[in-house]
């Protein structure tokens, strides 16, 4: 090997070990490409003018340059990770202890809800997903890693939208507390009355849609109405406006946007992957479209005075009526999307996933109608979420789903402390990624007894049926906590009351439920398959 390709390996070498091997980089992902496109033009400009060479033998000779600087990269990389990496303790497939591009291989059927727990079945309660992530199953690690007095921080992932952000994606802790304060005005008891108000004029719609479809003897496809219902209801508290998909029987064109913009996350890539995927203008060009429209939306309702308010009145009250900064749009515009993904896909997923239950523990439904009779007086039908918000039976059965069907399965990506954290007894490095999967700690024998069983009764008269009640987080926990909890319950308690009370109902002939689960996606939030119910008015 000739000097200067010596001395490219070395600097890809050192480039690693001295810059690289530390800190957080994918921001910065397309600035490091261009600098390497820059280098190699300059380097083969250099060699044809110093060597006089044509410019595409001058060109092939830069590029063989970098190629050997890549190696002497890559090369180290590797080494470390497979060899002085603090992670090499724990168990996981080779390929993802090499390259975080080896778990979007493992996902690539969209289907990681269903992969982590294979992985987990296969090497115990710690998996190496990345070289610097971890999955963990235990039962402990849910307080470790989410709760109040947790020090591990949001992850890497949080900057998949960078510089657009939302309370979602705020890494910063105090920035992050700050922009809570002003979401949980949006949350208190009076917004969450008002929100209710709101709520009933389109179940009202959706229980219309049921009774004809039940009138006619005719199959309803809960996971799609659930979906088109809980859009309506969400677009109206971001925008002031619903997307009318009751009305027209289908997704708007931007939901259906959101929805092939969500459904990479499904595949896992890296986070610099996405952010590289973010700066192509052909792969990017419909997320760009979904932004605009909701920044079009997010500005027609701030010019828009509302009798009742909405989460975005909340969120516009601290501008006390002056326009918006650059930073406090791109704020306002992250908002408005986590406001429709977060409280549409979540409760409409919950919902279903409640019917699916519901339609096959018939004992269950009717143990819900006897506790619900007392309260269900009205003869609209209708019931106030207050006088129902405390009732056992009902709070177990929605407990009981979201336990074995948590609306996002295992996306919830932290970063260890400097000084690591320890999980019963087992030392996790600082700096790490790390992540407690739902989905297969709701399935634990070590979280839960009978874990594959529907009994929503382990939730109030069984508790010896729960283990550790620490690992049921399905909302998250602690500081990073999901703020629309009490909204989506509200949702979900007063449209199950409605539903099992106004009509009987069973899979339809021929589903068996069997799609439901096996045709599911998990892009951030979980994708069931269709699910035919068939309605019969009481």
């Amino acid at each position: 090997m000739s000097a200067p390709h010596l001395a490219a390996f070395a600097a890809g070498v050192l480039s690693y070990g001295l810059y690289f091997h530390r800190g957080e980089h994918h921001l910065r992902i397309t600035l490091y490409i261009q600098i390497l496109a820059a280098t190699l033009l300059s380097v083969a400009v250099f060699l044809q003018c110093q060597s006089h060479l044509d410019f595409l033998t001058a060109l092939t000779q830069a590029a063989r340059t970098e190629g050997i600087f890549l190696a002497g990269f890559y090369a180290t990389t590797f080494f470390y990770r497979l060899f002085l990496h603090p992670l090499n303790a724990f168990p996981g497939p080779f390929g993802c202890k090499i390259t975080s591009l080896f778990l979007p291989f493992i996902y690539r059927h969209s289907d990681g809800f269903r992969q982590l727990q294979a992985l987990h079945d296969q090497h115990g309660p710690f998996v190496r997903l990345r070289p610097d992530y971890l999955s963990i199953a235990h039962p402990k690690a849910v307080n470790a890693i989410y709760g109040p007095g947790s020090k591990c921080t949001k992850a890497a992932w949080y900057d998949l939208t960078h510089p657009m952000v939302s309370l979602q994606t705020l890494r910063n802790k105090k920035a992050h507390d700050e922009r809570r304060r002003v979401w949980s005005v949006a949350f208190g008891d009076k917004a969450l009355r008002g929100y209710e108000q709101r709520l009933r004029g389109y179940r009202n719609e959706l229980m219309a849609h049921f009774s004809a479809q039940a009138a006619a003897s005719q199959p309803v496809n809960v996971t799609k109405w659930f979906n088109l219902y809980n859009f309506d209801f969400m677009g109206d508290l971001a925008f002031g406006k619903s997307f009318n998909m009751l009305e027209t029987s289908q997704d708007h064109w931007a939901i259906q946007l959101l929805k092939e913009a969500m459904m990479p996350l499904g595949f896992a890539f890296p986070t610099w992957f996405f952010r590289l995927l973010m700066s192509l203008p052909v792969v990017s060009r419909d997320w760009w479209r979904l932004i605009d429209f909701c920044a079009q939306r997010m500005d027609e309702r701030m010019k828009t005075p509302v009798e009742i308010p909405d989460i975005t009145s909340a969120l516009v009250a601290p501008l006390k009526g002056q326009p918006p900064t650059q930073q406090q749009r791109q704020m306002l515009r992250g908002d408005a999307q986590l406001i429709v993904v977060a409280g549409s896909d979540t409760t409409a997923t919950t919902l279903s996933a409640v019917v699916y239950q519901l339609a096959q523990h018939p004992d269950q439904v009717q143990r819900l109608r006897e506790e619900l009779a007392p309260y269900m007086t009205d003869p609209s039908g209708e019931v106030l979420h207050e006088k129902i918000a405390h009732l056992p039976h009902l709070n177990a059965i929605i407990n009981e789903t979201l336990r074995l069907h948590p609306p996002v399965a295992a996306s919830l990506q932290r970063k260890t402390p400097p000084e690591g954290i320890t999980i019963d007894g087992v030392y996790i490095p600082g700096n790490m990624t790390v992540m407690c999967p739902q989905n297969v700690l709701g399935r634990s024998h070590d979280a839960y007894e009978r874990p594959t069983e529907f009994l929503p009764e382990r939730w109030y008269l069984h508790p010896d049926l729960v283990r550790e009640k620490t690992a049921f987080a399905p909302f998250s926990a602690g500081p990073y906590g999901c703020i629309g909890k009490p909204l989506a319950l509200l949702n979900v308690r007063t449209t199950l009351a409605r539903l099992v009370t106004t009509f009987d109902f069973e899979y339809a002939p021929g589903e068996d439920g069997i799609g439901f689960e096996g045709k599911a996606k998990d892009s951030f939030t979980m994708g069931y398959g269709d699910l035919e119910i068939l309605f019969r008015q009481r």
